[in-house]
């Protein structure tokens, strides 16, 4: 195929939009459809050149694998071995083991079915993104080169044995047909689950295609006349341009939405315009600026992400000034022509013998069938979970408090179990006993002293308390490296949901989420909420002790205490359970009664509205459905309580550096979540409901630090870790006693 310049400057095009994007440069939020361009223009080139080794009699698939070896590997491994490296330099030792394992997927062209695994997990949208994250599109690109060819032999294969077929008429249907298929699947795939969608090689099948079809019609003789080029070229710069600009990343992504970027960079490749001359689009796609910025397209795409990625949690002040962006884009240009020049070039010079070419060509066939497997295995293995999850982490023992939160197996009434801040005995021993005989002689004073009644213990105050507590809250503001003793250590962070995550998360239909001690115990506590009130468990066990209280848990993940239909973080479908669980909730505290409800959430979550994710009124109708709630809830039960929600920071995994050293984002600010502390106050107080406001126990002038007491405060940056919540516990239960709840 002749060389094309127009193409590279396409090249540049797409990606400066995804460069411009990440780097939140406004005009650019559909920025990320730079990517679909580049799937157009590879589907294109790929095709054209195995059509032409078609008709020349003979496809050499070691010949092709090797071509693509040398056009892709040298950089991308380079920068991958880079980025774990300066990872392992900059990083703790875990999130540098996450950097190296996401390298790991990255390296075997698997990165977007590790991230398809990844982003099924609700919590993993607490982790900081991973520098190497942009490699799924090389992973779906890779995957193409190594089915497409294969399709292309066995049709050409199978069309030989009937003479009067056509091969390239069937291939072409074939293509057609599989592309159709392709974009059916992303339009069904968009309706449930986006992020599986975004990253599925099944979902971006159909871009390719494009671009195979449109050179397998070029490849027929059935070019654009050149009178129709402009008007191909102008109408397909408009539709990038439209996408780049209206598209936001909270639609449904590919599904049909990515026809505007794809359909717009087929319709710019069949302008030719490099040569039908169409006036000023001509002159400036054929420009030696916008043409060698395409060259080095692809050494851009890899270093400017890792950049993107590092600053930031190394220097997040920096990234929020101006200079940040110039800086990253001219460090992204030096090292991309660097790489250009001392890695890409040299590699592309280097030829294959062609008497290996020829004599390996059944052992690649055989091999890229074998290696098709091997995919298909993987694949398996990272959507069942093979992968290592951020967030989901097998159970490890990090913390004497890791085993101690497991509930009630079901159906079981347990043996209640002591805690140290079980409720106090009822019968304390008297201080003494009278004499039967007397041994002195009768006078007017007793023989003995009268029994008293045993006197119930001294509660703490909370003033009290929080005198010895906050001056921790003060040190663990003043701390600039780990501690040492630290409990758990970072190692174990991820491990920290505990038993009650994995067995409490998802109730069955109308029934508690699970429990805590005996049935028959003398008292009874609810617990009700999102994901943030199962964080508070270890806090509500510890305070209430679990002999004589009986514990039970109602929450259900991302539904809310406000009465509003929560939008899932991932996926297209509002979340109809929740409403119906709610109304369970409410139902089955009137007919229980329990002697203590207790309420927690976090309301930063996307809520369902007549535009769909309700951007604009979210705070509103947020307001308006917890005072629902609040009204009804105070109508059933006296006995409320509600811990509201606490600030949120970079989880210690991410922003913990190496040698141990704290971050700038490892300390959170009260003002970041303050105007929903401040509603859940004011609601509260109206319908007489105690409100402990997180704030007031974790934070310090405005600041919120990320250990206390040699305690992580939070497993993922939001959810308390066991440890720390159990150490809120006497605070909890003195706020309670105070306010006559207990």
């Amino acid at each position: 195929m002749k060389y094309r310049p127009d193409i590279d400057a396409l090249r540049t095009v797409a990606v400066g939009t995804v460069v411009l994007s990440h780097l939140g440069i406004a005009g650019f939020s559909g920025g990320f459809t730079g990517v679909d361009i580049f799937f157009v223009i590879s589907g294109f080139l790929i095709t054209s050149f195995l059509m032409q080794r078609a008709t020349a009699g003979r496809i050499s698939l070691s010949e092709f694998y090797f071509r693509r070896a040398r056009r892709i590997l040298p950089m991308a491994l380079l920068v991958l071995v880079a980025t774990t490296l300066a990872a392992l330099v900059l990083f703790n030792e875990i999130k540098a083991l996450q950097v190296a394992t996401d390298s790991y997927w990255a390296s075997l062209f698997l990165a977007n079915l590790h991230l398809i695994q990844q982003s099924t997990d609700y919590f993993n949208q607490a982790f900081a993104q991973s520098p190497v994250q942009h490699y799924w599109s090389l992973a779906v690109e890779e995957q193409f080169y190594l089915l497409f060819p294969l399709a292309l032999i066995l049709t050409i294969k199978a069309a030989a044995t009937f003479k009067s077929v056509s091969w390239l008429r069937v291939f072409t249907i074939l293509v057609a047909v599989a592309s159709a298929g392709s974009l059916a699947w992303a339009v069904v795939q968009g309706m449930s689950e986006s992020s599986v969608a975004y990253f599925s090689s099944s979902t971006r099948a159909y871009e390719l295609g494009i671009g195979a079809l449109l050179a397998i019609v070029q490849f027929q003789g059935k070019k654009l006349q050149s009178k129709f080029s402009p008007v191909m070229a102008v109408a397909g710069l408009a539709l990038m341009t439209a996408a780049t600009v209206l598209l936001t990343g909270e639609q449904s992504f590919p599904s049909y939405l990515a026809l505007l970027p794809t359909l717009g960079a087929a319709a710019f490749i069949a302008a030719d315009v490099a040569n039908n001359k169409v006036a000023l689009v001509s002159s400036i796609f054929t420009s030696r600026p916008m043409v060698y910025l395409g060259k080095i397209s692809f050494s851009i795409y890899l270093i400017h992400w890792p950049l993107v990625v590092f600053i930031p949690a190394l220097a997040p002040d920096f990234s929020e000034t101006w200079m940040y962006a110039p800086v990253v884009i001219l460090a992204t240009l030096a090292l991309s022509a660097l790489g250009h020049r001392f890695v890409e070039t040299p590699f592309r010079k280097i030829e294959m013998p062609k008497r290996q070419a020829n004599s390996k060509s059944r052992l690649a066939f055989i091999g890229s069938v074998t290696v098709s497997l091997l995919l298909v295995a993987s694949s398996s293995l990272a959507m069942t979970g093979g992968t290592l999850n951020t967030a989901n982490s097998p159970f490890t023992s990090g913390s004497d408090t890791v085993d101690k939160y497991e509930p009630n197996a079901s159906g079981k009434t347990p043996t209640p179990k002591p805690s140290e801040s079980a409720s106090p005995s009822a019968s304390p021993t008297a201080s003494g006993s009278p004499s039967s005989t007397p041994t002195t002689k009768p006078t007017s004073e007793p023989t003995t002293e009268p029994t008293e009644p045993p006197k119930p213990p001294v509660e703490p105050k909370l003033s009290a308390l929080l005198e010895t507590w906050l001056p921790k809250v003060a040190a663990g503001l003043a701390l600039t490296t780990v501690p040492d003793g630290l409990d758990p250590p970072i190692a174990a962070l991820l491990s920290q949901r505990g038993a009650q995550w994995a067995a409490c998360m998802d109730p069955g239909y109308h029934q508690p989420t699970c429990t805590y001690g005996s049935a028959s115990a003398k008292y009874t506590a609810v617990i009700i909420g999102d994901s943030y009130a199962l964080a508070v468990y270890p806090m509500v066990i510890e305070a209430l002790g679990l002999k004589d209280w009986h514990i039970i848990g109602l929450n259900r993940r991302e539904c809310m205490v406000s009465d509003i239909t929560p939008w899932p973080w991932s996926g297209e479908r509002i979340d109809v359970d929740c409403l119906d669980h709610r109304a369970w909730v409410n139902q089955y505290i009137k007919q229980l009664k329990p002697d203590l409800v207790v309420l927690s959430d976090q309301p930063q979550h996307p809520i369902a509205d007549g535009n769909k994710k309700a951007e604009d009124n979210h705070d509103e109708l947020w307001a308006e459905g917890l005072e629902s709630a609040l009204n009804s809830l105070s109508r059933i039960s006296k006995n409320l309580v509600y811990f509201g929600v606490p600030t949120t920071q970079q989880g210690l995994v991410d922003c913990v550096q190496a040698g141990g050293q704290l971050g700038e984002r490892c300390t959170g600010k009260t003002s970041w979540l303050a105007r929903y502390v401040q509603t859940q106050s004011e609601m509260a107080i109206k319908y007489d409901i105690p409100f402990i406001n997180p704030n007031d126990w974790m934070c310090a002038d405005g600041r919120c630090p990320s250990i206390i007491d040699k305690t992580p405060v939070y497993w993922d940056g939001s959810h308390f870790t066991q440890t720390f919540a159990a150490k809120l516990a006497p605070l909890f239960r003195a706020f309670l006693v105070e306010n006559g709840l207990l």
